[in-house]
């Protein structure tokens, strides 16, 4: 069995920032959860779309992950704050995937920093696993200094 697997959704690469400096100082194996359909990127409609898609757990179409969860031991899940919870990706990788009995890390990047309903959120969809450790990053490719330290303090806590 292998140590540790991170799957990660990113929309703007602030997700995406998280999980390769977690890869940094962490030996682990790294997959992007890819939608096969994403809110517009930019205006007004990101923000309506993408919330509304959150709040209704609206299935964006998840592709298939390549590796098998039951091979790790623990699993790392870092996703976007999208309407104070997790985003749709999210939601239907918990759905196409359901697991029991792992070690759970949490990372949340949001614009506030403050990402500790969507994490509680997630930690409720995930029963039946441990949840030992959550992280929540404000915009990482903003205050990249900031969340490195974070980082290397959630790194050190978990090895």
């Amino acid at each position: 069995m292998k140590d540790t697997l991170l799957l990660y959704y990113s929309f703007e690469g602030n997700t995406q920032y998280a999980a390769k400096r977690l890869a940094a100082h962490m030996e682990m194996d790294v997959e992007r959860l890819v939608v096969d359909k994403e809110p517009p990127k930019t205006g007004i409609a990101k923000i309506l779309q993408g919330g509304k898609s959150a709040l209704r757990r609206e299935d964006p179409g998840l592709h298939p992950i390549r590796s098998d969860i039951m091979d790790y031991y623990d699993i790392i899940i870092a996703f976007p704050v999208w309407a104070g919870t997790y985003p749709p990706a999210i939601d239907a990788f918990f759905k196409a995937y359901p697991f029991v009995g792992k070690n759970v890390y949490l990372v949340a990047c949001s614009g506030s920093g403050n990402g500790t309903k969507a994490l509680e959120k997630a930690a409720e969809r995930l029963k039946g696993n441990t949840v030992l450790g959550t992280l929540s990053l404000k915009n990482p490719l903003t205050y990249k200094k900031e969340a490195e330290a974070k980082i290397v303090e959630f790194s050190a806590r978990r090895n």
